[in-house]
């Protein structure tokens, strides 16, 4: 693969059709639409988006996340809540269960990691 440059203002524009939240509580459910750069590897880096509601989540493998837009808060199984805004960069560990709160769309870019990596 050879070194690709992307422009914040056309990141999202050929992102695939949305789809709702496995696991939504109440009204609105969210939905969410993703692009990996790199195919479906176990360790990739990509774009997602995910519009207003509240949703049950589990992060399966450790995510290092970059905010572009948005606001919403993660109550985390074990832990305080997180808000993140744009500008924020967060660190999920592997297995990280928890409540999404999202109050104005998110944009984010992404690297989910191998369980060795």
């Amino acid at each position: 693969m050879s070194i690709v440059r992307f422009r914040p203002e056309t990141l999202f524009q050929e992102l695939p059709e949305a789809v709702p939240v496995k696991e939504p509580i109440g009204e609105p459910v969210a939905a969410t639409r993703a692009r990996s750069f790199n195919g479906a590897a176990t360790t990739r880096a990509g774009v997602w988006e995910c519009s207003p509601g509240v949703w049950r989540r589990q992060v399966l493998q450790a995510e290092y996340c970059t905010f572009l837009d948005g606001e919403a808060v993660f109550e985390p199984d074990h832990g305080e809540p997180v808000a993140v805004r744009a500008g924020d960069a967060v660190y999920f560990p592997a297995n990280t269960g928890g409540i999404w709160r999202v109050s104005r769309t998110l944009r984010k870019t992404f690297v989910v990691f191998d369980e060795g990596a």
